[in-house]
């Protein structure tokens, strides 16, 4: 090989060293991963769901343990895909052994209903359950606390309810809860997310946060009375979406 073409050969592998030694460019695969992960997360927010499907089991495939748990929500509601709780079941195991909390909870609660196909086992999912509470996931505990209560008698409910009194001092303010929505690789990214959401009952703050080894991310936080926050969390999971609230969970992003 002549020494022109030697250089030609080099120079590109150069180059992608330089670029990975580069504290706030984050890894190759890293970046493909996320290319994936994004585009399948536009096409869910356009009702896209064939294609939101395609581009996460790609990113799945690539090791993006949010786009496998993202596939499950999609085959256990048979957005896109045709509904399979096999299949539901295996992409969040995926996810889960990734290090995925929420996906633990997601297994949990598919066993103990049951899926598309796939017959409840309340035994499995208690499991499940435990083991995303004992990693912190505060609704697996609440759901797990929700499932060990008896149901109070009639007589009981009925004996507990107080009679109104105008003399009731007023119920006090509820504190505002912050939920995070997503994580962004830039700002502007992040502020145009929260102008499609159009939350108007929720306030947004933009938190720069580096992470190790992927460098400066953005995470969009809303904040606002909690049943806001709760409803829109609701709505968010139901269709797929990463959300939690500090009462809820610490740290998707999407």
């Amino acid at each position: 090989m002549n020494p022109c073409a030697k250089l030609r050969y080099f120079l590109p592998l150069l180059a992608l060293g330089l670029l990975a030694g580069c504290s706030d460019a984050p890894p190759p695969m890293q970046t493909v991963r996320d290319h994936y992960f994004y585009g399948g997360l536009a096409a869910f927010h356009e009702d896209m769901h064939p294609e939101a499907a395609r581009q996460w089991q790609r990113a799945a495939e690539l090791g993006d343990g949010e786009a496998a748990r993202n596939l499950g929500h999609l085959y256990r509601q048979g957005l896109g895909v045709e509904a399979d709780g096999h299949i539901a079941a295996a992409w969040y195991q995926v996810a889960a052994d990734a290090g995925v909390i929420s996906a633990e909870y997601n297994l949990g609660m598919l066993y103990m209903k049951g899926g598309t196909g796939l017959p409840a086992d309340p035994a499995e999912g208690l499991k499940r359950l435990g083991q995303a509470a004992a990693a912190g996931f505060i609704p697996a505990k609440a759901e797990l606390d929700r499932l060990a209560a008896p149901p109070p008698p009639a007589a009981a409910v009925a004996a507990a309810e107080p009679p109104p009194s105008a003399a009731e001092p007023p119920a006090a303010e509820p504190a505002p809860l912050r939920m995070q929505i997503g994580s962004y690789r830039t700002k502007a990214a992040a502020e145009q997310d929260w102008k499609r959401l159009r939350l108007k009952t929720l306030r947004p703050e933009v938190v720069a946060n580096t992470v190790e080894g992927q460098g400066r991310w953005y995470r969009l936080v809303a904040v606002g009375p909690p049943e806001a926050v709760e409803a829109f969390c609701g709505s968010a999971q139901a269709k797929g979406m990463s959300c939690w609230s500090r009462n809820r969970r610490n740290p998707v992003a999407k």
